[in-house]
């Protein structure tokens, strides 16, 4: 038992570096300076990698070693027309099941991401950002929207963390959430996934179309 809350601690560790950007997309993953930073054994950082490989957060390279993902242009891009796929019919839902709640519950998000961006708490507010879109989601009741969501949800997290941790970002993000949130306490559910679209997709404006990811191999 205590074995494996130690492997659970130390997975749950090494994907909040990986997420939060400590170990950024494309950094090779060293086991002997995890085992030395974390005061862990082989053993729980070994299963902990096989585990973030699982989903999707390392990847094993042929007499390489391991690295955190990366993405090319079109990774991003299908990842990106998935999670809107997933978002904006999931937000449908959460209109049917639960419409009170989503509107209290994405007002008192944006409360706390106007504070972090006021406080210039940069991390804190891409948590908030994070915790937005996944209440959108959450609310629907439907396990298999939730299970899809949540399927990529770290992956996205660490890709939000790592391409659109600054200033210039966050100042867009904020208006456009404030937007999404006005249409969903106005009830107006077109707008909301006309909202969505724009903020998620690069081909409709939004933000990932400023990076300069890998070519297509």
């Amino acid at each position: 038992m205590e074995q494996d809350l130690q492997k659970d601690i130390t997975y749950e560790r090494i994907k909040k570096l990986i997420i939060n950007g400590t170990y950024p997309m494309g950094k090779k993953i060293s086991e002997r300076k995890l085992e030395q930073s974390l005061k862990a054994n082989k053993a729980p950082i070994r299963d902990a990698l096989k585990r973030l490989q699982a989903e999707g957060l390392v990847v094993r390279k042929a007499k390489s070693g391991t690295y955190v993902f990366s993405l090319t242009k079109k990774e991003l891009l299908d990842l990106l027309k998935f999670r809107f796929v997933i978002e904006s019919q999931s937000v449908l839902l959460s209109f049917e099941e639960n419409a009170d709640k989503l509107i209290s519950e994405t007002e008192k998000i944006l409360l706390k991401m106007r504070l972090a961006l006021t406080l210039n708490q940069g991390e804190e507010y891409l948590v908030q950002d994070a915790i937005f879109h996944e209440t959108l989601v959450n609310l629907c009741n439907n396990s298999y929207f939730m299970s899809s969501f949540d399927r990529i949800s770290a992956i996205m997290d660490t890709a939000r963390n790592f391409l659109g941790n600054n200033l210039e970002h966050m100042q867009k993000s904020i208006i456009e959430h404030q937007n999404i949130a006005t249409a969903i306490s106005e009830r107006n559910i077109g707008r909301v996934v006309e909202l969505l679209r724009e903020h998620i997709l690069p081909e409709f404006g939004a933000y990932w179309k400023n990076f300069n990811l890998e070519d297509d191999q």
